[in-house]
């Protein structure tokens, strides 16, 4: 299996890179960045996109026009998208961040695959006090008949506004009516998977997290209970689920 983690040179994206590896190989693990989608990198033999987390508007500020023409034109052709919190945000029809707060962003996003609307952050969850993310929390999803943790650092509610062809592979455990927390559908011949949550974090990576250093920008992680369920099932099962394999 091939997989492309796109990168915008700001987002730190090296424990999904650690965790893909650790499923399906480092060898063929690689990262792209938004010239290389532009010179045509998303060819037949790649089997996923993953549009990382971190702020969507960096990404968008790459992507949006002919990158994003040509990554819907990969999925539409057989391939695989899989977009982790601003990734899912990305994947909307529609993101509303910190709506009616002074860190609101709204914005129609070109990909479209989920034909709804992106809401975060999620209010249960973490504050909306700046543009880019939530202090890191564990919260439980329902998947697959059970509750399992999951990393959450500002992903969205989905809510569809049409009837559309998807399905919803997980759920907020802990929230009012238990709304999608990971949704999945087809566009042309390929798929896309948006997941709210960070699957690619498991008990190493949150231990790697933390650190016991002055002026220490992770302490949220250093908070977080310890977790022995915490692993890479999910993200497991997401991938093959994606892509069959």
């Amino acid at each position: 299996m091939n997989i492309l983690i796109y990168t915008d040179n700001v987002s730190n994206n090296h424990i999904l890179y650690y965790a893909l590896g650790k499923l399906r190989g480092k060898l063929r693990v690689y990262f792209v960045n938004a010239n290389e989608i532009l010179a045509g990198a998303l060819s037949a033999d790649i089997d996923v996109l993953v549009m990382p987390g971190g702020a969507s508007r960096y990404k968008a500020a790459k992507l949006n026009g002919a990158a994003n023409d040509l990554i819907k034109k990969y999925v539409s052709a057989g391939g695989s998208y899989l977009g982790i919190c601003a990734g899912a945000y990305m994947g909307c029809e529609t993101t509303y961040w910190a709506k009616g707060l002074p860190f609101e962003i709204i914005c129609h996003n070109p990909l479209n695959f989920f034909p709804g609307l992106a809401l975060g952050p999620i209010k249960e969850f973490g504050q909306a006090d700046n543009y880019n993310g939530t202090n890191a929390r564990l919260v439980k999803l329902e998947i697959n008949g059970k509750i399992v943790p999951s990393l959450y650092l500002g992903g969205c509610i989905f809510e569809p506004q049409q009837d559309g062809s998807y399905q919803v592979l997980a759920r907020f455990h802990e929230l009012p009516d238990k709304p999608p927390a990971i949704v999945y559908g087809q566009y042309g011949r390929g798929n896309w998977l948006l997941s709210s949550t960070h699957p690619e974090y498991d008990n190493e990576a949150i231990q790697l997290m933390s650190f016991d250093v002055l002026g220490n920008d992770y302490q949220d992680f250093c908070q977080l209970e310890n977790s022995p369920d915490l692993s890479l099932d999910t993200l497991d099962y997401l991938l093959a689920r994606l892509t069959g394999h």
